[in-house]
């Protein structure tokens, strides 16, 4: 292994970048694949949900997600896609955290 100063087996965009990072990173939504957009957090999305898996805790999932399968599992605190739409109970524009 080469010991140079600042070099590392692994590139630095690759070391310690999980997937949801990964997508945040190239501007796009980890679930549903769409751009992100402004100050919109998906805490106030109205496709948010809290889905059951298994005998696991809850899990916060979103209703639009790109794939067949379950989808990643969502903060409420992630930036939002251009999918976003408030969530009826929140004011429009306004962020639940």
């Amino acid at each position: 292994m080469n010991q140079t100063p600042g070099w590392t087996a692994v590139p630095d965009a690759v070391a310690g970048r999980g997937a949801m990072r990964q997508h945040f990173d190239r501007g796009v939504h980890p679930a549903t694949l769409r751009p992100l957009v402004g100050d919109s957090q998906c805490g106030g999305c109205a496709f948010l949900t809290p889905r059951q898996v298994d005998d696991g805790p809850p899990r916060l999932k979103c209703s639009r997600k790109a794939a067949r399968r379950r989808g990643p599992d969502l903060k409420r605190n992630f930036p939002a896609c251009d999918v976003y739409q408030p969530a009826p109970d929140t004011p429009a524009g306004a962020d639940q955290r």
